[in-house]
């Protein structure tokens, strides 16, 4: 029954970050404020939240704690929080800005075959089929999806694909920096929580104006309350909770939900449509992030 329970919390964790995609598509409709000036009052607002919460379930000085043994740990955070949360955001943000939210996110799972690339590379050895097989069906999907399929006209804006790809970089960082804090006990409630402060913070050094009335505007303030709310503080903590009793093989089928509701959600508010190729793209990027569960997990 906790399983089924984990299952279903993972599902609406990755929903809920497709909602907030779609929340910041209505957003940049709306208002002439920067993809930095969003990144900057959604990590720092988020990130209070969370840490609130993490004080609340006393998790907060057991953390400190270690972090007192390992001083030198600290610059390790702020990296993650910097790189690992702040650029995924704001180059998140920025792509959807450009191109809209349903390529922004598919383009953004790419991300499995940065991963793959990555650990054949460190490891030295090569990767496994199902490993293979989706790193290129990722990237059939990606170009499926920004071409069309003809090459030489490109459906997305060339910026769009640039930072939807730094943005799956990013992310792809973020899923293989913080393994050795979890190892020495870093909480990922913590991690996470103290990391948004650390990059939002970073991020008052690059807005062009600190001014957050803007955001509370009555045309606006509900896309921010929910990329706040829902599409951060809830999303995260339903994912962990969810991660506590599944594998994070099974609890990576989140990322498959984000996609596939950023279509459909795009498709009820905006209407939103792609044609067979485009939707072929779609289909091939999900697949590609399910198959090494089902594949390689039967070896």
């Amino acid at each position: 029954m906790k399983r089924t329970y984990a299952l279903t919390f993972v599902g609406i964790a990755g929903a809920l970050w497709a909602s907030s995609g779609v929340a910041v598509q209505d957003f940049f409709a709306h208002s002439n404020k920067s993809a930095m000036d969003l990144t900057n009052i959604r990590m720092v607002i988020s990130g209070l939240i969370m840490l609130i919460l993490t004080c609340r379930h006393g998790r907060l000085t057991r953390n400190l704690t270690i972090l007192k043994e390992r001083p030198k740990m600290w610059l390790e955070v702020a990296v993650y929080g910097i790189i690992g949360i702040a650029l995924v955001q704001f180059s998140y943000f920025e792509g959807i800005s450009i191109g809209g939210a349903v390529p922004t996110t598919v383009i953004q799972y790419s991300c499995p075959a940065m991963i793959v690339l990555w650990n054949s590379v460190y490891n030295k050895k090569m990767p496994k089929f199902g490993e293979v097989l989706a790193a290129a069906l990722a990237m059939i999907g990606v170009l499926l999806l920004v071409t069309g399929g003809k090459l030489d006209a490109l459906l997305v804006p060339l910026s769009c694909v640039f930072w939807s790809l730094m943005s799956g970089a990013s992310f792809a960082f973020a899923s293989i920096f913080p393994k050795h804090l979890f190892a020495v006990h870093i909480d990922q409630y913590f991690l996470t929580s103290v990391g948004m402060i650390i990059g939002g913070l970073f991020t008052f050094i690059l807005v062009d104006e600190i001014n957050w009335l803007p955001f509370f505007n009555a045309d606006v303030v509900f896309d921010v309350s929910w990329i706040i709310i829902f599409g951060t503080v809830a999303a995260f903590l339903l994912f962990n909770v969810g991660l506590r009793y599944l594998t994070p093989e099974e609890a990576s089928v989140t990322a498959t939900t984000e996609p596939l509701a950023s279509v459909i959600i795009s498709y009820f508010m905006f209407g939103t449509a792609f044609g067979l190729v485009e939707s072929l793209g779609i289909v091939f990027v999900i697949t590609a992030i399910l198959v090494p569960i089902f594949i390689d997990n039967r070896n």
